[in-house]
């Protein structure tokens, strides 16, 4: 038979007592929070009504904490038995709370103790440890010397140092060049270029120097090389589109003067049915159609001659031009 002992437990969640327990702490709780809430409200009220009559009003209980624990402070600080007092008085073994007090306040009116305790304040922030890590307790006059330096000897000492490490030694700060922090490298460019010699290089005048230099220059730019080509290629579909126009012209010739041939030769045959068929009259008009269609052969490859000529005349004059450009460019 099992045992039901949790419930004679005195620390059971579930017995009745602690259940009425919690539930008294609980109401207490509330009344408790409902008071201290009822409080807050009538203080409030209390500083509103103060302001609208134009007084000071009450300071909140936080703040009149913050003001005391101020006051202590202040008062604390400016206790004189408390002048040499560096850290925290603790209780020592075996000491409780009253003889710790007793023996505090015998410390404070005592003047051996507190003799004792001034002496025990540093007097110097100095450090006991020199530049060279070695621990001394008295220093010497090159230490004492060491530390007071003279500003403006430790300054001059520095220009020369520098002057003398610039003689061997290359900074950042000295890349623009002896005076080049007075003036940026970038401000003086232009002066320089304008100053240029206008003279070759066995020191003859030379008036075109400078237009050749500004070609160089022109032709040494991406940008212009970049342009340069688009111009050229333009030229190209320029020249193949006029070719085309022209190849074009004369296709459209050809087939008017076929169709004009081809009239002509409708309209003879036509007049020589009318006409007697004698042989001397069939060889006269023979003749006669030769020889216009001879005159027209001629005229279409004079003029088909005439304008091969002129497009190896552009084309010649382009190359001309060309040349005459990389020839300056090199010079």
């Amino acid at each position: 038979m099992p045992l039901h002992l949790l419930g004679k437990k005195s620390w059971n969640v579930y017995n009745a007592d602690n259940i009425a327990r919690v539930r008294r702490d609980e109401a207490a709780a509330k009344a408790a929070e409902d008071a201290e809430e009822q409080r807050m409200q009538e203080i409030d009220a209390q500083r509103r009504l103060a302001i609208l009559r134009g007084e000071v009003p009450p300071l909140l209980e936080d703040d009149a904490q913050d003001d005391l624990d101020v006051l202590r402070k202040s008062s604390r600080q400016s206790d004189p038995n408390r002048h040499g007092e560096t850290r925290r008085k603790r209780k020592r073994y075996g000491e409780d709370d009253t003889d710790f007090e007793l023996r505090i306040a015998k410390e404070r009116t005592d003047p051996a103790s507190r003799s004792l305790e001034l002496s025990r304040q540093p007097t110097s922030s100095a450090p006991i440890v020199d530049y060279r890590g070695h621990i001394d307790l008295f220093g010497d006059e090159k230490t004492r010397a060491h530390g007071e330096k003279n500003p403006e000897a430790e300054r001059e000492a520095q220009k020369k140092r520098r002057e003398y490490e610039d003689q061997y030694t290359m900074r950042f700060s000295n890349a623009a060049g002896k005076h080049g922090t007075n003036s940026p490298w970038y401000s003086q460019a232009d002066a320089a270029r304008q100053d240029a010699p206008l003279k070759d290089v066995w020191g003859n005048d030379d008036p075109r120097r400078k237009g050749r230099d500004a070609n160089r220059i022109v032709a040494s730019d991406p940008l212009a090389v970049m342009k340069k080509g688009a111009s050229r290629l333009r030229e190209l579909k320029q020249e193949r589109k006029r070719f085309q126009e022209e190849r074009e012209e004369e296709m459209r010739q050809m087939r008017k003067d076929e169709r004009r041939r081809e009239r002509h030769r409708q309209r003879d045959e036509g007049e020589s049915r009318r006409r007697s068929a004698s042989p001397k009259s069939r060889r006269r008009r023979q003749r006669s159609r030769d020889t216009r269609d001879d005159s027209y052969d001629r005229d279409w490859d004079r003029g088909r001659r005439r304008d091969r000529d002129q497009a190896r005349s552009h084309r010649r004059d382009s190359r001309s031009r060309e040349r005459g450009s990389r020839r300056q460019h090199h010079d």
